[in-house]
């Protein structure tokens, strides 16, 4: 961290954030007590406990009860949340309010522009977060891709024959790539749309109506874009490059930090990222872009109008010295954080631990101490022995993952896969943990709040 970012982070004495939710990881925990230790003030909504802790016990150890302020209220609702922040007359208790929680993002952006705060802009949020409105601000842009917005079986078919095979199936409003699923062909059409117009519920439980978004397949190298938008203008930390898991699912394997793109490919997908957050009128917070590379040139798979997880702001914090999640804190509580400076120094990567497919008990992680042997190599779990697993087909699913650094991305990266080769996940079979609508290898509407997915 430069002296000039230190001096920065002097903006959050007397300041107090108002965060709504929280994501599953610990960095996001550990995160809001830096800011703490900075002199923000944090007051915290929740909706419930269930969501970060199995039981009263756990939760009463939570990072996230060590906040200045702790509000149980309706995180789905702008009213309820509004009511939590401020006083008889109506007047904001707080100088900002924000999150990084994909399904809280409207909310609190509706909330700060009601209240007169700092704020994204809620409709750039409302477009960035419903994937079809996106695509239709897209418009024509060259760095859209062909779509269609499925309301009811009969307009599949039609819909099918203007995108073209293959195509991209996934709910409208999601996160984590809980419910994406590639179709190839015809035969598979049917069923692929009725496991996503299936989904009634987010992962977080807001209600959806079943609607499928369809997409052209871009067979392309992936990347995504880690930003800061301060008063309209994007400001680029770094490019992440994104490995999947091979087909049909849409996994995250690994992340290597950052991207060894030509000078050219970096400044084009920059400036498409740029160009669309000034397009739907972002005004200013992180972001996290994910871009197809293409013969043609960038093209805009999702804008996430939040922070990252699995790592990667961790691996911009290491590579380049900024801290994205102060920064992004700093710039809701009405602050200027010291902009993006281009600064690399190494590389990093991140590779993620899955289990076997299908529902089990987890019986123990074994060879993690071999694995952080190698030199720059950490290991997270997120979850214990005897916990249940369900292998949901996104990606909650992991159970830890193992980072490194190292002097390139590319050496970070090697070490990093050598050291998840290490780890072995055991687990038993647990048939028991099949949902009641579990018929196959879908996408079952299960509710996740047993805290199998926090992260130790």
């Amino acid at each position: 961290m430069t002296s000039v970012q230190e001096a920065s982070y002097q903006g959050f004495r007397g300041k107090r954030l108002a965060l709504v939710e929280s994501m599953l990881h610990s960095v996001f925990y550990d995160e809001i007590a830096a800011a703490r230790r900075h002199g923000l003030r944090v007051h915290l909504l929740i909706k419930d406990r269930e969501w970060y802790a199995a039981d009263e016990k756990a939760w009463q150890g939570h990072p996230l009860t060590q906040v200045d302020e702790l509000t149980f209220a309706d995180t789905h609702s702008a009213e309820a949340v509004r009511r939590a922040l401020t006083d008889a007359h109506g007047r904001p208790r707080v100088d900002g309010i924000t999150t990084f929680s994909d399904y809280h993002t409207e909310v609190a952006a509706q909330v700060a522009e009601e209240l007169g705060l700092p704020g994204p802009g809620a409709t750039a949020i409302a477009t960035a977060n419903h994937k079809p409105s996106l695509r239709a601000a897209l418009g024509d842009s060259r760095y859209n891709i062909p779509y269609a917005l499925v309301t009811h079986p009969g307009e599949l078919a039609g819909a099918a024959a203007r995108i073209g095979y293959p195509m991209v199936l996934k709910p409208p409003h999601e996160a984590i790539s809980y419910g994406v699923v590639r179709v190839d062909d015809p035969a598979e059409l049917a069923a692929a749309y009725d496991q996503v117009a299936a989904i009634r519920h987010s992962l977080r439980g807001q209600p959806r109506p079943g609607h499928v978004l369809m997409e052209r397949y871009v067979d392309a190298p992936e990347v995504s874009v880690e930003s800061l938008t301060v008063e309209g203008r994007t400001h680029v930390y770094g490019i992440t490059a994104k490995y999947l898991c091979p087909p049909p699912t849409f996994l995250e394997a690994a992340h290597s930090f950052p991207a060894a793109l030509g000078p050219g490919v970096r400044a084009e997908v920059e400036q498409a990222v740029a160009e669309v957050l000034e397009l739907i009128g972002y005004r200013q917070g992180p972001c996290h872009t994910e871009v197809k590379i293409t013969a043609q040139g960038p093209k805009i798979v999702e804008v996430n109008p939040r922070l990252p997880a699995g790592c990667l702001t961790t691996m911009v914090r290491d590579v380049c010295g900024s801290n994205p999640h102060l920064d992004a804190k700093l710039l809701a509580v009405g602050g200027r954080p010291a902009l993006p400076t281009g600064r690399r120094h190494g590389g990093a990567a991140v590779v993620m631990l899955y289990p076997p497919p299908g529902p089990a008990v987890l019986d123990a992680v074994d060879g993690v101490a071999d694995a952080e042997r190698l030199p720059g190599v950490t290991v997270s779990l997120f979850a214990r022995p005897g916990e249940h697993l369900w292998h949901r087909i996104d990606n909650s699913g992991r159970v830890g993952l193992v980072y490194a650094t190292a002097d390139t991305a590319q050496a970070a990266l090697d070490t990093a896969t050598g050291a998840a080769a290490l780890v072995r996940i055991k687990v038993a079979s647990d048939e028991a943990a099949l949902p009641p609508d579990a018929a196959g290898p879908a996408f079952p509407a299960i509710d996740d709040t047993d805290g199998s997915r926090q992260p130790r």
